[in-house]
């Protein structure tokens, strides 16, 4: 009996080119390269098979993947400036240029390290929701707000990936009024506080919730007697909260 024949295959960039540079990271849309010691880049996942001869075949998936991207590149040209992005060097045809965080996301830290002093971690609150706070202001709704797509600098502040899932919304868009199929922006307030408990806590939660109906019940979530910012996370996990600056204002006065 023949044995199944084995393809093999290699990533290709969109201009078909192979690619010759290590992957680091993968994720649903793409892959992450290192193009440098200080550098990455974000590709979609377009692949090619090894003929016999050594020539590359394209699949057939890689026309509509080639596009991937383009919602996310999008969203980083939109956000140019903002404080908190990770430093996105340049857009291009092939992928998402951007700088290397050697530290990793804040869920591999607090997974390895005991938690620092309460005003680093505060600091990284007031980061994250400043952060989001300006992509409302830009009209960007980011979807996935989670540990592993907050990346630390060197100076230990914090910088934000992953804008697949994302959508820059018309500049006269009102968000208080806007529903992108079911994700609206205070599901966002509902992300941002599940981070908030995280970091205070020093444990990730999270919650599996991209519609407004899926919010879970206020008996689902964990106490937050013991926490310093535990009044205004509860207040936020039970609807008081209908908008990231609101949110804001009250860990501001606090």
């Amino acid at each position: 009996m023949d044995e199944p024949q084995i393809r093999l295959s290699r990533l290709l960039f969109a201009d078909g080119n192979p690619v010759t540079s290590p992957m680091i990271g993968s994720g649903i849309d793409g892959f992450i390269i290192r193009t440098g010691p200080r550098t990455v880049m974000k590709i979609p996942k377009l692949r090619a098979e090894i003929l016999s001869d050594g020539s590359l075949k394209p699949e057939k998936e890689n026309e509509w993947l080639i596009g991937s991207l383009e919602a996310e590149k999008a969203v980083y040209q939109r956000l140019a400036g903002v404080q908190g992005l990770a430093n996105c060097l340049r857009v291009s045809s092939n992928g998402i240029e951007l700088d290397y965080y050697q530290n990793g996301s804040l869920e591999d830290y607090m997974r390895v390290n005991d938690p620092p002093v309460w005003e680093q971690r505060l600091h990284w609150i007031m980061q994250l929701v400043d952060f989001v706070a300006a992509c409302h202001e830009k009209r960007v709704l980011w979807f996935d707000i989670a540990l592993r797509n907050l990346l630390l600098a060197d100076d230990w502040t914090i910088r934000a990936i992953d804008f697949a899932n994302s959508t820059a919304l018309p500049l006269e868009t009102d968000l208080a009024t806007t529903d992108w199929d079911g994700y609206t922006q205070k599901l966002e307030v509902l992300h941002v506080t599940n981070v908030m408990y995280s970091i205070s806590h020093w444990e990730k939660f999270q919650v599996n919730c991209v519609y407004t109906h899926e919010w879970p019940p206020a008996d689902s979530f964990p106490s937050t007697q013991h926490l310093d910012l535990g009044p205004i996370i509860t207040k936020a996990w039970n609807h008081h909260y209908q908008t990231i600056a609101e949110l804001r204002r009250a860990i501001s006065s606090q």
